[in-house]
């Protein structure tokens, strides 16, 4: 008998908890301006705009990048993150501005038209209503050149937050595609299912990534890391 209440409570108490989490559909799309400083050192920055079918106006995002590559295997990035925040009052948010640092370490193997890689981020994020956030980052990601131009992916991203306590919060799951135009000129598109726990109210957002990178001065070197999407 206690197998079946057990099950009962179980049950329950999950479907209440999907209950209150909020779904939406969102359009995340951004531009970068990328500058090769030496064939393994690369400054980027980048403006990008959030916004939900439902919330509206989410985010506004202004990132400056400085990555280094100093072989085909392995890559290095510092990061400066400044985020304009709307407020959504279905999961308890208010307008407010945060600011974020971080630290990426990258590896990645390829193999003829085959691409692997594993990133590591650790990042602190401004709150400006409550304690600031540490979180760790760890992101898998498989590519495969169709032609010399265009290459699918599929990603999966585990987010674990460090501090002020130490949980598991986010999962993301990717599929996109890179289309370099020209030798300067990407564009690229991408889905996001974004699955949110150990929160309130838990967000379970479809997304649509819209992206376009100028590489304003280019030096001939291996093929960058592929981008990150915060």
């Amino acid at each position: 008998m206690r197998v079946p209440v057990i099950l009962a409570i179980v049950l329950g108490t999950a479907a209440t908890a999907a209950a209150q989490g909020v779904d939406d559909q969102k359009l995340w799309s951004s531009a970068t301006g990328a500058v090769d400083i030496s064939d393994t050192m690369r400054a980027s920055v980048s403006e990008e705009l959030r916004n939900g079918a439902d919330s509206g106006f989410d985010q506004a995002r202004t990132e400056l990048e400085l990555g280094i590559r100093p072989n085909a295997y392995l890559g290095f990035a510092a990061l400066y993150v400044l985020m304009l925040r709307d407020g959504d009052p279905r999961i308890g948010t208010v307008d407010e501005t945060r600011h974020r640092v971080a630290g990426d370490a990258s590896v990645r193997y390829e193999h003829e038209r085959l691409s692997l890689s594993n990133r590591a981020r650790l990042q602190y994020t401004t709150y400006e209503f409550e304690d600031d956030h540490v979180h760790l980052r760890d992101k898998l990601r498989a590519g495969y050149d169709v032609t010399k131009r265009v290459t699918p992916y599929a990603a999966l991203e585990f987010i674990y937050l460090l501090a002020p306590k130490s949980e598991y919060r986010e999962t993301r799951f990717y599929l996109g595609v890179d289309w370099r135009v020209k030798k300067r000129l990407e564009l690229g598109a991408f889905f996001l299912r974004q699955d949110e726990t150990n929160v309130q109210m838990p967000e379970h957002n479809n997304i649509l990534g819209l992206e376009l990178t100028y590489l304003v001065h280019r030096i001939k070197k291996p093929k960058a890391m592929p981008a990150d999407h915060d």
